[in-house]
């Protein structure tokens, strides 16, 4: 995360206006005084706004309080917008063993996910894509009432063929 505010010393400004911690205004004081007043509350000056005439805005705030919510949210907005999980299956699996993977992909559907949905084919199995491509299909049709996707992409990995799209919640 960067440094998006000038803080104490790095701020360039002479004269500044301070927001003190209870909320009132002090116009035009020196940096120095405000780096005293901010020293005798345990309190950092953090520029706020810097105004062409040269006077800047202040506040007296805790900037490692400020930067450490400012983290959280991030984080919490990454978290919220980014998952992305992923289910794989070969073309011969059971049909019992398929119907967890799916009960597994309900649920997280109904958590708001995204679902990565792939079939990989190994060895001889590369050589009926076209059955593994109907199969796939004909899978995805579980997920209709409850999710959207687009076409099965053919990927070639190596020794392997995937053929995957991703479920995302309606």
């Amino acid at each position: 995360m960067k440094n998006e505010y000038n803080v104490n010393d790095q701020i360039r400004s002479s004269k500044i206006n301070l927001v003190l911690s209870d909320g009132t205004m002090s116009e035009g004081i020196s940096l120095k005084e405000a780096l005293s007043i901010a020293e005798e509350e345990g309190l950092d000056v953090v520029e706020v706004s810097c105004k062409d005439e040269g006077i800047s805005i202040c506040k007296l705030m805790d900037y490692g309080k400020l930067m450490y919510d400012r983290g959280k949210k991030n984080k919490k907005n990454q978290k919220k917008h980014s998952h992305l999980k992923e289910m794989k299956y070969g073309i011969n699996i059971d049909e019992h063993d398929l119907k967890i993977k799916h009960d597994k992909i309900f649920k997280f559907l109904a958590k708001k996910y995204s679902v990565r949905y792939v079939m990989e084919l190994k060895g001889r199995e590369k050589f009926s894509l076209d059955e593994a491509v109907r199969k796939m299909t004909k899978n995805l049709d579980n997920f209709r009432d409850v999710s959207q996707w687009k076409d099965p992409q053919i990927s070639k990995n190596g020794s392997k063929i995937s053929i995957s799209t991703v479920l995302h919640q309606i």
